[in-house]
């Protein structure tokens, strides 16, 4: 499988979102548990309402730095000096504007799980809190882990 290029697109629209620094990885992003949901949709009934049950995401406290992370279908840009999330256009798929940013020395790590239909992200932060979100297999969410270790 191709991986499409999120950085490509992070690249082209760092003007436009005022993003000075040069990306180094990116990853499109759905909120915990979406695709089991869009699945148990499909499946309907009892086996439905059991896999969407597995899917219940937890919240951190208002005042957490993880709590800033926005719901919703997001593009994650790893620049040099921050984490980036950025909304994405419904009918376009292009990153639209910032709405969150951290600095990258409060991002403690960046684990990507392998799942059978999506790529599990956990975001671990300086503050003990972490965003878990997933990323979509083919925009090779394991560049963001690698780029921050590295």
């Amino acid at each position: 499988m191709a991986f499409i290029s999120i950085k490509k697109k992070g690249d082209r629209s760092a003007d436009k979102l005022g993003i000075a620094e040069p990306v180094i990885a990116a990853c499109t992003t759905n909120p915990s548990g979406t695709m089991k949901r869009m699945l148990s949709r499909e499946l309907g009934g009892i086996t439905g309402a059991a896999v969407a049950g597995l899917t219940e995401a937890t919240t951190d406290a208002e005042t957490s730095l993880a709590s800033g992370f926005p719901n919703g279908q997001n593009f994650v840009v790893l620049a040099r000096q921050r984490l980036i999330v950025t909304s994405a256009s419904v009918m376009s798929g292009k990153p639209e504007e910032i709405v969150a940013e951290w600095l990258r020395g409060q991002v403690v790590d960046i684990q990507v799980d392998s799942g059978t239909i999506s790529a599990p992200l956990t975001i671990a932060l300086t503050d003990s809190t972490a965003v878990q979100v997933e990323g979509a297999k083919g925009a090779d969410p394991a560049s963001l882990a690698t780029a921050l270790s590295s």
